[in-house]
Formats: structure tokens, sequence, C-alpha cells
């Protein structure tokens, strides 16, 4: 048997770190008493977060219930404009349980009204017939009107606006055959071999309307021109 000296000697010998338990978790020390990271559960322990149910509002922290709120408002303004009126004032019932007392959800119940009544939609028809005129959208001008004369026949925003359409309509025929004609030079300069012509008449032709569908076809055709251009001098 060895003498205990070298017993202890040898114990001193072991390593630089010990463990020690505490509170149920494993935690190590180095020689200088320094504090490892926790292992095993009680590492588990303490990285896990508690995770919030954003469904669950009695959750939620104050800025998350307000900005579902919001939401909840643009929704029903959306659906207003669209004549939902029921649904609108569903969407801003939940935003009011949300947070009580938002100016923005009260504005939103006056919207609704307001846009309840044969005037509000009237009104919104109107403006859904001038968005649309703005966009060449014939159809949807036509429907627009249409309903908005069920609502005030002979109102004189109806007839206003129809001869906007015509106008638009007037104009963008003349816009068209502009192209047309123009389109009709490029493919002329084409035959003769003439690329630069061509191109002259298709950079007219975009600049009175860069949208006019006939432009895609007539593209391709003087791309095919420059190639086969670019061919022959080869």
């Amino acid at each position: 048997m060895r003498p205990n000296s070298a017993r202890l000697a040898r114990f001193a010998g072991i390593g630089a770190v010990g463990i020690a338990v505490l509170a149920g978790g494993f935690y190590l020390f180095d020689r200088t008493g320094a504090e490892a990271l926790p292992t095993g559960p009680a590492r588990q322990a303490a990285t896990s977060q508690p995770r919030v149910d954003l469904n669950d509002f009695d959750s939620l922290p104050d800025e998350a219930l307000s900005d579902r709120a919001f939401h909840l408002i643009a929704q029903a303004r959306r659906l207003a404009d669209g004549g939902r009126f029921t649904e609108a004032n569903a969407k801003l019932d939940e935003a009011d349980k949300l947070v009580p007392g938002l100016s923005e959800t009260a504005e939103g119940r006056r919207k609704v009204a307001a846009l309840a009544t044969p005037d509000g939609q009237f009104a919104l028809q109107i403006a859904r017939a001038r968005t649309a005129v703005g966009n060449d959208d014939y159809p949807e001008v036509d429907k627009a009107l249409t309903e908005a004369a069920r609502l005030k026949p002979g109102a004189p925003e109806i007839a206003e606006l129809r001869q906007a359409m015509q106008a638009a309509q007037q104009k963008e025929a003349r816009r068209s055959g502009q192209v047309a004609e123009l389109l009709t030079t490029m493919r002329d300069a084409i035959a003769r071999k003439d690329i630069a012509g061509a191109d002259r008449a298709f950079n007219e032709a975009s600049r009175i309307d860069v949208l006019d569908p006939a432009l895609d076809h007539a593209r391709v055709e003087l791309a095919q021109a420059h190639k086969a251009a670019s061919n022959m001098n080869q």
C-alpha cells in the first residue's frame, strides 16, 4: 500500500477540471474557478424559451396586438370598397376586441356606414369608372357606369364619364392607326434591306404607344432582319 502523501499527489495530478453537481445540472469548473457552459438537461433548460402563439391574442404583446388590429382595419376597408359591408363590419369588430378604442376603427365604421348608403355606392361606382377610364379598361368602365345608372338614373357624372370613355377610345384608335402605318413603313424598309430605316420606323412607333400589341411581332421581325443583314456582311 502506498503512503497517503503519494495518494494525495496522485489525486492532485488527475486534471485541472472537476465536476460539481448544482441544482440538478452539471457545471464544469477549471482550477481557476471559472464556470463553463452547462451540459445535458441543464443546458436544454437554459436554452429553451417560451414561444408565443400568434393565434392566441391573450398571449400577444401590445405591439403585436396593434399590428393585428391595423391589419384587420385595412381588410375592412377593402371589403367595404367591394360592397361587402357585413364582412367589413365583422373585421372591425375583431379589431375593436383586440385593441378597444382605436380612432382608426371608428373611422373605418364611419366609412363603411357611408359606403353602405345609395349615395356612397354611387360615389364608389363613379370612382371605379374614372379609374378604369385612366387604365383604358373599357369593359370595367361600362360595368361601373351601368351600376351607377341603376342607383342614380340620369346623373350627370354618368354622361360625363361615357363621353370621357368615348374620347379615350378614339384616341387609342388613332394611336393604333399611327403605329400600324409606321410598322408598314418598317416592313417596307426591311424588304429594301434598309435596316437603319426599319429601326427608325419601329422606334417612332414605340414612342407613340409602347404598349401596342402589334409591336411584339414587329420586334421579332426587326431582330430577324438584323440577323440576316449581319450574316450577309460576314
